[in-house]
Parts: C-alpha cells; structure tokens; sequence
C-alpha cells in the first residue's frame, strides 16, 4: 500500500511537471506574438502547436479539478492570461447568412490552380471557376496567380496582375473600375503586395492583396535526423525574419494610404503570431469580428490552422465572413461583406 502511495505521489509529481513545462510553452508563445527579436526565431513554429499546447492545458485543468488538487491553479491562471491576451483558436461567432450583403470580396491562394496537379483531380481549374461563378465576389484577391488560368476569371471586366517569375504572381480581378493601381515589392523575396484603388458609393477604397513568405517546411514528410532538423530550423530562422521586414514594409505603405483600407493577406502566420499582431494594431480582422469556428483556412490534417486574412480599416463595418471549405487548393477561400 505505501509503496502504491509513493506511487502515486511520484505521478502528480510527474505530471505537474509536465503541466509546468506546458505552461512555459505558452509563456514563449505570448512572448512571441507580442515581441520579436532575431533570437526568437528557433521558437516561432510553437505559434503554430499553439492549439494543441492549449488543448494540453485544458487536460490539466480538468485532471487537476477531478483530483481537487490546489495544483489546478496553474492551468487557471495560464487560461485567465490566454483570454485577458485575447488567445483563442475557437471563435463563436454570427452564422446568419442574411447578413450576405455589401461589398463582397473574396480572397484566395490558388496554388497557380493546381497547376502541378498536386491534387488528384484534373477538373480543380473548371471546379474553381465554377465555385466563382456562383458565389460572385465583387472583388477577387488571388495569391499564387498562374497566367495560365486566366480564361477561368474572363467574367471580370478589370484586373492587375503582377507577376514575380515563371508566369506566377498576385492578381486582383472586380467589375469595379480602377482608378489606380501599383505594386509593393519586398526585399530579397518574389513575395509582394498589390494594391488598387476604386470607388464605391462615391467613396475611394485601397485594395491590397498580399502574400507573405512560407516557411517552406513540409510537416507531413519530416525526417528525423539531425541534419533535417538543422535545415528545417534555419528554414524556420529565415522565414521568421522575412515576416517581420515584409510586415514592415507593408504597413508603412497602408498608413500613408489617403484612403480606407482593405487587406486580403496570405500571412503564412497564425494569429498567434508577431506579424499578425503588427498588422492588427493598425486595422481590424474580420474574422475576428463576424467569422464563426476554427476559421482553419490551410489544409493540415492534425490541427486547425489559420494563416489567411481579411482586414479592414477600423472605419469600415463588416457585416459577415466565410471561410469555404472547397478543396481547390491547400488553401480554403474566404470572404467578406463589407458596409463601406
């Protein structure tokens, strides 16, 4: 019986320590989404396991209060920080759909339409075009454009398009006239922003649609040897930095914008990240306001992961998001309908 005890005793131990380091993880991962530092960059992947670090507390928690052990104050205070810090995964939200109305834009990375046929499906160019024509956005932001394709968007009477090398790039498409478009390009990187301007009800709206850079990690083939994981986390290093100079450079061009803004971004970051937060401080994310759910729009199989984004300039009051669950690409569309 006592060494049963002792057991036992050695167990809660274990686990508390456990529950401490679970609790560390999300330290750095607050540390992370509001400070950066080049020395940070070896962490930066945890903003990504940040729901399953959460779910981990959420355990704790309920083991603790089963046991009603004092222990179950750690996972307390960890998820009182968690929500006064406003970090969540699971966002309650408005999923009536008459609110579908106002200015509709529409963003998605097309992964040049599966041009490569990493999904096994020959009709995905005809199925996209398809999806188009029936949800009809007034305005189309696409990251990974492959001139290629372009006869799928032949129903929009304007574009800009810019493209970074071999027939890829960004690409705006609407009915809307533009009055003047251009490009902002990112040091050292094909990644870039577009942006154009147009009028709607007599009032000027910047429209950006930009693409970040990825962190080109491939999670589903990983190996696991000492030089892969030297490669992935020098990856990890060069990704991270790149984020925070393109996020820079983006948004000193939106603040000296003369107009209201709207943002259609791959972050290839979640909103758990430094960068999100950059941008956030200056406009706001829809998703955030009317989006409903994980919001995952990136196609993993183990977690919900968000990393694309609508924002708007704080004067413009959205009335509805969707993310589309369309298996077009490895990333899901998403909109918004906004009153400007």
């Amino acid at each position: 019986m006592r060494f049963l005890y002792y057991n036992r005793g050695f167990f809660k131990k274990l686990l508390f320590l456990i529950n401490l380091f679970n609790s560390l993880l999300i330290l750095i991962c607050g540390i992370l989404n509001y400070y950066y530092h080049p020395i940070f960059s070896t962490f930066s992947f945890l903003t990504f396991l940040f729901p399953i670090i959460y779910l981990i507390n959420i355990c704790f928690l309920v083991y603790w209060l089963i046991k009603i052990d004092i222990r179950v104050l750690l996972p307390i205070i960890v998820l009182t920080l968690l929500f006064y810090n406003s970090f969540y995964f699971y966002k309650i939200g408005n999923t009536d759909t008459n609110n579908k109305e106002g200015f509709h834009i529409m963003s998605f990375n097309a992964r040049l339409f599966n041009h490569y046929k990493w999904i096994k499906n020959d009709n995905i160019p005809l199925n996209t075009k398809e999806f188009l024509s029936n949800n009809k956005p007034d305005l189309l932001a696409l990251q990974e454009y492959h001139v290629d394709y372009q006869y799928l968007l032949e129903n929009f009477k304007n574009k800009h398009i810019h493209l970074s090398g071999n027939n890829v790039g960004q690409s705006i498409h609407t009915d809307y006239q533009i009055y003047n478009k251009g490009i902002v390009e990112f040091d050292n990187s094909i990644n870039n922003a577009i942006f154009v301007d147009l009028v709607i009800k007599k009032d000027t709206i910047r429209v950006y649609n930009a693409h970040f850079e990825s962190f080109k990690v491939d999670l589903l083939n990983l190996k696991a040897d000492l030089i892969s994981f030297k490669k992935v986390v020098n990856k990890i290093k060069l990704a991270y930095i790149a984020q925070k100079e393109q996020s820079n450079t983006l948004i000193n061009h939106i603040v000296k914008s003369p107009y209201k803004v709207i943002l259609a971004i791959d972050l290839n970051n979640t909103q758990h990240s430094f960068v999100y937060k950059e941008i956030k401080n200056k406009l706001s994310d829809v998703f955030e306001l009317k989006g409903y759910g994980f919001g995952s729009t990136y196609d993993f199989k183990f977690m919900p992961i968000r990393i694309d984004y609508i924002f708007i300039s704080h004067s413009i009051s959205p009335k509805y998001f969707e993310t589309y669950n369309q298996k077009l690409s490895d990333h899901k569309p998403i909109s918004a309908f906004l009153d400007i």
